[in-house]
Formats: structure tokens, sequence, C-alpha cells
């Protein structure tokens, strides 16, 4: 591993829920919960965007939340093909904000910055660098640095991990938007 990373589900700046639990997540993904009003929110149904299957934000998706719980099959315009796309609809879908989708930390925070989203807590837990770093948020995971194991110990691939495992390397990544180690 190389930098720390959260799997997060975000709704409509204008959406009075900012808490769930991975268990209401998880309800709400399998069909089970399908009103605001169910989880402290607005009598309205919930629109529950996917991504497509064998998408990496869906892979992430089914391995890191859903424990092998059969997703719903959303309606064909609930799901996008990209997670830029996805994030736009949770903020704007017919103007109501009654959507609520799901993305890594890094992509939401730093590549799209949407206003008009935010990040729910989960668990009561905010994902914030600090949270993710030290691993209390719950839906956590890394980005690992790959390389063959047959790499020349004074190798520059093995030079190049190493560097970005020191601090100073580790304060680069943090400047670059990521979420460093612990």
């Amino acid at each position: 591993p190389i930098v720390s990373e959260a799997f997060v589900f975000l709704v409509n700046k204008d959406n009075p829920v900012d808490n769930l639990t991975l268990d209401q997540v998880r309800k709400i993904y399998t069909g089970e919960i399908t009103n605001w009003k169910e989880v402290g929110g607005s009598d309205v149904a919930i629109r529950a965007m996917q991504r497509p299957v064998n998408s990496g934000s869906q892979t992430g998706f089914l391995d890191l939340v859903m424990n092998g719980l059969t997703v719903m099959e959303p309606p064909v315009e609930w799901v996008s093909g990209d997670m830029g796309g996805l994030i736009d609809m949770v903020a704007h879908y017919d103007n109501q904000p009654d959507a609520i989708g799901y993305s890594y930390y890094y992509y939401v925070t730093d590549m799209v910055a949407n206003p008009n989203v935010k990040l729910l807590k989960i668990n009561g837990i905010a994902p914030t660098s600090a949270t993710i770093s030290d691993s209390t948020y719950p839906i956590h995971t890394n980005y690992f640095a790959v390389f063959n194991s047959k790499e020349a110990v004074d190798s520059d691939v093995r030079k190049i991990v190493a560097y970005l495992l020191t601090d100073e390397g580790q304060d680069l990544v943090e400047a670059a938007g990521y979420v460093r180690l612990k």
C-alpha cells in the first residue's frame, strides 16, 4: 500500500440526511429501504444510482460494501457509464435531492469536487483524510504499488516505492490530494 482510500456515499447537498449506517446503505441497494423517511429524511423515494457491472467503482462497491448481497436491478437511467456522470446525477437528477450514489473519496473530493453533493457519514463517522488514514471510517481500502518481485533490489521501481513510503513521500502523496497512510 502507498496511499489510503475510502469508498464513500454521496447525496445532493439539500438532502437532510447526513448519516447512514452501513446496514442502511446495504438495505437501500438491495431494495429493502426505498424511502428517505425510513432513514430520517423526507417522505420521498430513494433513487439509488449505480455504475455498470464490471466497472471499477461497481466492483469496489460490491467487494467493500455489499458483502455478497444481491444488489437491486436499477432502472437504466440510474446507471452512469462514468463516475463524473454519477456524481452529476446525484447532484442534479430531476432537480430533486432524492438520489444517492457512491465513489472513491479521492475522485469525489479531488477530481470532481462538485459543490452540489455532500458526503454521508457512515456509522456516524465522516469520511475525512484523518478518519480514512487511521481507518476509523468504516469503508476503507488502499491503493497499491505493484511491481514484479524479480525487480532488482536497487531498481528505480523499488526506489520510487521506498520513497513514497517515507514521510517526505507521504507529504507528496497528500499534496497531490490523496490520503496518506497512517
